[in-house]
Formats: structure tokens, C-alpha cells, sequence
């Protein structure tokens, strides 16, 4: 029995379909490949992202425990005057960011580092366990230093009665306007490019 082979210029038509075949199923296979690849590593810096955040809570927690002592408790602070020595300014300062962060706590590490230090603010805290950068600025939410107005800054008088002790009304105690103060914290992980920011308004 005779096998037939195919003619000439058959062979001719189908050279270099599989080639043309198996080249772009290897494309096909590397995009697969490339996206999963990316995939892994978004997911995770997700969760480096993740779980930085939850470890930077227990920092964030004492920063703005330690600003509320200086202000409150201790009064290390004098409220009417800037103290760069305690991250105290008597007013809010300029250059804040659209989300309301301080331009010294703004940018990217070393910018941020640099502005920081040049304003005379202290040395970051540093966990010695995961190695965080702990910063923090207290502004009082004014526009001016000096004792607390109602024009100048963002409060208002404590609510009392119209009445005084001989219940008269118009002649009640005066009380001072209360200012509102503004924690800024900001959690580093040097080398990682890692940022945390948090805020607290206190009164």
C-alpha cells in the first residue's frame, strides 16, 4: 500500500503555522505570568500596609496622650507662645496640606525629616522593637498667638448662665473663650516608605 505524501505546494501553505501558534500561545502564557506576579505583589503591600497601620495605632495612641499631659495635666506649655521645644505653636501655620497636615510633617521622609529638624521641634520617638519614627506637632487651632479671642481663633465662650450669683441676668461670671488644639502624629518606618498620619482635636 502506498502513502500518499502531500503535494508541494501544500507543505508550502502550512509552514511556519505552528510556529505562528506556539508563539503567541508563549505570549499569552507571559502576560498570565507577569499578572500574577503583580498581583502577589500588590497583595502584599496590602497587608505590609495593613499591618503597619494597626501597629502604629499603639504610638499614635501615646503621642497624642503625651500632647494631652503637656497641655492639660502637666502644663509644660504655655498656650499663648510658640514652644518648638515641646512641638507647641500657638497658632495654626502656614503651608498646610489639603488633608490638613502641618507642612512640617508633610512630603516625603527625608524632606519631612529635614523641615522637622529645622524647626527646632524634637527628636522623633523611636520603638526600639519595630524600629517606628514617632513625630508630632500640637498647633492651637487660632490664627494668631496670644491670649485666646473669639475673633482669632476657631471657639467659643464655655456656656453659662445670663445669671449671676444675685439672679440678676446680664451679670454672670465671664469666663475666658476656650481654645481647641490640634494633634498632628506622624508614624515612619524608615527604608520602607511607609507613612501613617493621624489627628486629634482636643479642648
Amino acid at each position: 500500500m502506498k502513502t500518499r505524501l502531500p503535494s508541494l505546494s501544500a507543505r508550502r501553505h502550512q509552514q511556519g503555522v505552528a510556529l505562528f501558534v506556539a508563539l503567541i500561545a508563549m505570549v499569552i502564557l507571559s502576560l498570565a505570568g507577569i499578572a500574577l506576579v503583580r498581583s502577589v505583589g500588590t497583595t502584599s503591600s496590602v497587608a505590609t500596609n495593613i499591618a503597619f497601620r494597626q501597629g502604629s495605632i499603639g504610638p499614635i495612641n501615646q503621642a497624642i496622650e503625651v500632647a494631652i499631659s503637656k497641655i492639660f495635666k502637666a502644663k509644660t506649655i504655655v498656650q499663648t507662645a510658640n514652644d518648638p521645644a515641646n512641638a507647641y505653636f500657638a497658632s495654626l501655620q502656614p503651608g498646610e496640606k489639603p488633608n490638613g497636615v502641618p507642612a512640617v510633617l508633610a512630603g516625603d521622609y527625608a524632606t519631612m525629616s529635614s523641615a522637622y529638624s529645622g524647626a527646632g521641634l524634637p527628636a522623633a520617638v523611636v520603638d526600639p522593637k519595630t524600629l517606628m519614627e514617632v513625630r508630632s506637632v500640637i498647633e492651637r487651632v487660632c490664627s494668631v498667638g496670644g491670649a485666646p479671642t473669639i475673633g482669632a481663633c476657631d471657639t467659643l465662650p464655655p456656656k453659662v448662665s445670663s445669671a449671676g450669683t444675685d439672679n440678676k441676668s446680664g451679670s454672670g461670671i465671664p469666663l475666658p473663650p476656650i481654645p481647641n488644639f490640634r494633634v498632628t502624629v506622624r508614624v515612619d518606618l524608615p527604608n520602607a516608605n511607609t507613612v501613617s498620619h493621624a489627628q486629634a482635636f482636643v479642648r
